[in-house]
């Protein structure tokens, strides 16, 4: 036959791997030997755009099937670094384009490249270079590293926080007062898109910068140098202060339209940066006014507050009047916050100035003792407005259809439930329409009821923070209740905490009824919303007070009481309610299960099993009946703290001053001899066989102790979440063995535990619980506008 068929020479890809390291490797290099060529450095954009076309292929939102493994080969990766720091735009902008690019295609190639520091030294340089161009190539590279946890976690150990935050101080021209929130889905609602007018670039070094922020541990936002930090705080909550002035009147756009440029920037975004940047940053003005506090509440000298803890506290109520009344506005602890509000207009005036600036605050578990972990959980909702129910109450008191003996009972309304059938379905947010409708609701004769009021003001977290160091407790809680002439806000209850009624306009009738009962109820303990005792309560022993502004109430945990606004009949009373209206503070001292005198004893208890562990190994017969004794006398102190009302009291071990060292030395020897004379093996026996059969959680009120693990006080090998049917099978089949060593642990500890050890357990529990409750309280503050 003539001429054979002529094979044809098979087309290769550009973007395949052999390709690309054996054409465009050789001809980046050559090009890179000579870039004062022009030729050259024409050469080395081409390869550098074919280098990115295959790269784009690969990324998962790609609708080009991938042609070859997902990787850049090391020798592509040694050139990043030095094109990066190019002064060419278009170089260094497509190579930064390329590192994003590269660190999407899988996991193992975004943890090569974020590996290489001097790959990441380019992107710092890349995103300080002066070009617009190309800082915000970096940008968009490092939110495409960004993408994965070891992304985040270098790029925040190499600082590029820093950079960009200094990069963004230098690129905005002024102050953000040009806002515009942008809704684009359903999820915008609570959450809007957040626009400026600054530029493409300012927005997206803001959302690169607050990304990155939001990723750091406690330890990279530590190491942000305090003035750069303070400095970008600063500007974050002038920006917040806009957006949320707009959010507040539900002033958002349907699209990104005009004069403004948007990101992926979202308000919950910017609101958990303040709070991250505040966590650390003591910004509070507000000097401690401990003595202050003390002197202002219960008198000029240390006997007088020994005298309220020895007469009242936790047993009867009493008035304590305004020491500071005939003295210098400088000196009354609640000067500042009157003068804060605008008190001289009318009430609707009073209640903007108080409702426009404040915004939600999740709740927090008391012994949640990570931040972060907090964070991560509430994220989404962070910086929106207030949350019917959770944050504020719009309540009165009204008569029931029956009539008791002596007396009518009244129950509390909603103002919300009652007008609102969207509540029904969901939250109810306070916007500027809700804030109209609580003014309604107000001249109607509702209270307005807010709560963590020591998590807006200022003024009120010194405050509440010198009152807890007295009592040293973890924290106090505050709310605000404004209430309208000749009107009941709350029905008749009592508190599973103390209050102090602070009395800062008008006046206020309260009655106090005495303690139904012995034992002081507990935190968190379930209580009896109708009073069952209400004949008993109408018929026994009660006190009333007429509260005048600058008057002080103190209320024990336990004592029923009720109050309502009264006004002289004499006196006219304006339209809008601004006569005999009333405002006043309640101050809550919250004595959580750690602190009280039973807590202690559990402290103790573990505090000296852990000095005296008698068995190393705790899968020894020893180790076992040791840890089972220590169960079973945690059980014991709590079957005793049920019934002696001195178990419940609060420990004033940690309390600022120490006014009563002998009396707590005292009450630590009477709560030991207790444990000693009354923890019985057959009582807890049975408890526990009784909880199983039941079906019920015989640890739920002692879930705390677990905490004392996170301290390093106890072996990793204990595990609390013990089984119960376990514990009883064990006890069970080595009934003798156990309650030996039960008796014997219990006497040991009894006769060696050391109050000065207890104490010293007992002080590193309370600053792990004040640790996280004050970096709550700083990040909240900066988010209101106050």
């Amino acid at each position: 036959m003539g001429m054979g068929k002529r094979r044809k020479r098979k087309k290769r890809s550009l973007y395949d791997q052999s390709s690309m390291d054996t054409i465009l490797f050789p001809l980046m290099l050559a090009a890179l030997a000579k870039l004062d060529n022009p030729f050259c450095e024409s050469l080395l954009k081409k390869c550098l755009k074919k280098l990115q076309l295959s790269l784009l292929t690969q990324t998962p939102n790609s609708n080009i099937p991938p042609s070859f493994p997902q990787k850049l080969s090391n020798d592509f990766l040694s050139f990043l670094p030095a094109l990066l720091r190019s002064k060419n735009p278009e170089i260094a902008s497509r190579t930064a384009e390329i590192v994003g690019a590269a660190t999407l295609l899988s996991l193992d190639m975004n943890e090569r490249v974020v590996s290489d520091a001097e790959i990441l030294k380019g992107l710092v340089a890349a995103l300080s270079s002066g070009s617009k161009r190309i800082s915000m190539a970096a940008c968009n590279a490092v939110l495409d590293v960004s993408t994965t946890l070891i992304g985040r976690t270098r790029l925040c150990d190499f600082c590029v926080v820093e950079k960009l935050m200094s990069e963004f101080l230098r690129v905005v021209v002024s102050p953000a007062k040009s806002v515009s929130l942008c809704r684009t889905d359903t999820r915008d609602s609570i959450s809007p898109r957040i626009g400026l007018t600054a530029g493409k670039l300012p927005i997206l070094v803001l959302y690169t910068a607050v990304t990155l922020i939001n990723s750091c541990n406690l330890k990279n936002l530590s190491k942000i140098p305090r003035e750069l930090r303070k400095t970008f705080l600063n500007y974050l909550k002038e920006l917040w202060r806009n957006v949320w002035a707009q959010m507040l009147l539900i002033d958002i756009v349907d699209c990104s339209q005009g004069r403004y440029y948007f990101s992926n920037l979202r308000t919950n975004h910017l609101a958990e940066s303040i709070f991250r940047l505040s966590i650390d940053l003591d910004q509070n003005p507000i000097a401690c006014i401990f003595e202050l506090v003390k002197k202002s509440m219960f008198g000029p000298s240390n006997s007088d507050f020994e005298q309220f803890m020895l007469c009242y506290w936790e047993d009867s109520p009493c008035l304590l009047r305004n020491h500071l009344q005939t003295s210098n506005d400088h000196e009354d602890i609640f000067n500042p916050l009157v003068q804060s509000l605008n008190c001289k207009g009318t009430v609707d005036s009073l209640l903007s100035s108080i409702l426009c600036n404040l915004v939600s605050c999740p709740p927090i578990c008391s012994d949640e003792f990570d931040i972060l972990v907090f964070l991560e959980e509430v994220r989404d909702k962070l910086g929106c407005p207030m949350i019917y129910g959770q944050d504020i109450r719009v309540i009165k008191a009204v008569e029931e259809i029956y009539v008791l003996k002596q007396g009518s009972l009244k129950k509390e309304v909603h103002f919300f439930k009652q007008c609102m059938n969207s509540f029904i379905s969901g939250p109810k947010l306070i916007d500027a329409v809700a804030i109209q409708q609580c003014k309604e609701a107000h001249r109607e004769g509702y209270t307005i009821s807010l709560r963590g009021m020591e998590f807006r003001s200022e003024y009120i977290s010194a405050i509440a923070d010198s009152l807890a160091a007295l009592f040293g407790q973890p924290s106090v809680g505050a709310n605000l209740y404004l209430t309208p002439p000749q009107s009941q806000g709350l029905a008749r209850h009592y508190d599973d905490h103390c209050v102090f009624v602070c009395q800062l306009l008008g006046t206020k009738k309260w009655t106090v009824f005495s303690r139904p009962t012995v034992q002081l109820p507990r935190l968190y303990e379930p209580l009896d919303c109708i009073l069952r005792s209400e004949d008993d309560c109408v018929e026994s022993k009660h006190m009333q007070f007429l509260l005048s502004e600058g008057d002080i109430l103190y209320i024990p945990r336990g004592c029923p009481h009720e109050a309502c606004t009264v006004t002289d009949n004499s006196v006219s009373t304006a339209d809008d309610g601004s006569t005999g209206f009333s405002l006043h503070l309640t101050l809550g001292v919250e004595v959580e299960p750690p602190f009280e005198w039973e807590g202690f004893a559990h402290v103790a208890l573990h505090c000296w099993n852990h000095n005296h562990k008698r068995s190393p190994d705790p899968s020894s017969l020893m180790g076992t009946l040791n840890f089972i004794s220590v169960y079973m006398l945690h059980v014991a102190i709590r079957l005793i703290g049920d019934h002696d009302p001195k178990f419940r009291k609060a420990c004033m071990v940690a309390a600022i001053p120490l006014h009563s060292l002998d009396l707590n030395r005292k009450m630590f020897s009477y709560v030991i001899n207790k444990i000693d004379r009354e923890s019985r093996y057959l009582e807890v026996f049975n408890r526990v066989q009784a909880a199983i059969g039941n079906n019920e959680d015989i640890w739920k009120q002692m879930k705390w102790i677990q905490h004392l693990f996170l301290l390093g006080e106890m072996n990793d090998e204990i595990e609390w979440n013990y089984s119960l049917t376990e514990f009883r099978d064990y006890i069970s089949y080595r009934h003798m063995e156990v309650e030996d060593a039960f008796v014997q642990l219990k006497s040991k500890f009894c006769r060696d535990i050391s109050f000065e050890d207890a104490c010293q357990s007992f002080n590193k529990v309370l600053e792990k619980y004040k640790k996280t409750r004050k970096q709550y309280m700083s990040g909240m503050l900066s988010l209101h506008c106050t």
